[in-house]
């Protein structure tokens, strides 16, 4: 791809996507534009590709740029978004990397193409899907554009921005609540070991994770016929399957609870964050 790219927040995400971008080739090298708050993450991200544009600010990147990564936390997004604003023009296109500032709220910036997406860790391995939610003002192009580089390492999932809240419980979030449970499951086994160590008690469970993983999409099986393939009336792993199916319930929905409403916090925050730097800067604009 010839275009060129911005990277704004070289975290978690944007450092993800910078590796993914120059492993796959989707884009040169000098076609990438990145800014971060940290000098010296940018120090050593131009050691190690030396061809890199690396901007002294946000402002600097937002003009050289008609296609934006922001890829920083939500409650950091509206300073982000209120430095580069002077810098859009119509046809920039924003591309958000949390749903947890609000699509109505980013439109106090930008009145143009706004894509907004919740990417996940498991995409460092060619995987899991991206909950993606464009605006009515992303071109068929953009669309193409940003489905085309984001398809490469992860499946790409269209979907409402009020539904997302909900689903990025199984997608980003998931590695985090995946590790937890399984952490919990690894340490209960340990407690009735006596000579096989954490580590390999955790490497049995993550092949076979693996592999049935790869069973249900492969065989097209749905959990409930693995369940009564596996699970024996009276056998040692019906024990156990029903002593989930009775204890499960009660756990996911007091996390989901948890999540959500944590959720609907940070998009409020955000959003009332968002109202006093606007409301400032018009009553700025009055006084001028």
């Amino acid at each position: 791809m010839k275009k060129n790219i911005g990277i704004i927040g070289i975290g978690n995400v944007g450092s993800m996507m910078l590796r993914k971008f120059i492993e796959l080739s989707l884009f040169k090298e000098e076609n990438i534009y990145i800014a971060n708050r940290s000098e010296e993450k940018l120090k050593s991200l131009r050691e190690k590709y030396p061809s890199i544009n690396i901007c002294k600010s946000n402002m600097e990147l937002a003009q050289s740029c008609n296609n934006i990564l922001l890829c920083v936390e939500p409650l950091n997004l509206p300073k982000v978004l209120l430095e580069i604003q002077p810098y859009l023009k119509k046809e920039t296109y924003l591309m958000v990397s949390t749903s947890m500032v609000a699509h109505k709220d980013i439109c106090n910036f930008h009145k143009g193409g706004i894509t907004i997406f919740m990417p996940t860790l498991i995409s460092m391995v060619n995987g899991g899907v991206t909950l993606t939610f464009h605006n009515e003002l992303v071109k068929d192009n953009k669309r193409t554009f940003f489905e085309n580089i984001m398809g490469s390492f992860s499946e790409v999932k269209i979907i409402g921005e009020e539904d997302i809240n909900l689903a990025q419980n199984m997608t980003a979030s998931f590695p985090g609540f995946f590790a937890e449970i399984m952490l919990e499951f690894v340490k209960a086994a340990s407690r009735r070991s006596t000579n096989v160590s954490d580590n390999e008690l955790e490497h049995m469970l993550l092949v076979s994770l693996l592999g049935a993983s790869r069973l249900l999409l492969e065989k097209n099986m749905s959990f409930e016929e693995t369940i009564n393939r596996v699970s024996t009336k009276g056998g040692i792993t019906y024990e156990g399957v029903k002593v989930f199916e009775e204890m499960l319930p009660n756990v996911f929905d007091a996390a989901l609870n948890a999540s959500t409403k944590r959720y609907d916090e940070i998009t409020k925050l955000a959003s009332e964050s968002i109202d006093s730097l606007t409301n400032g800067c018009s009553q700025c604009s009055k006084a001028v």
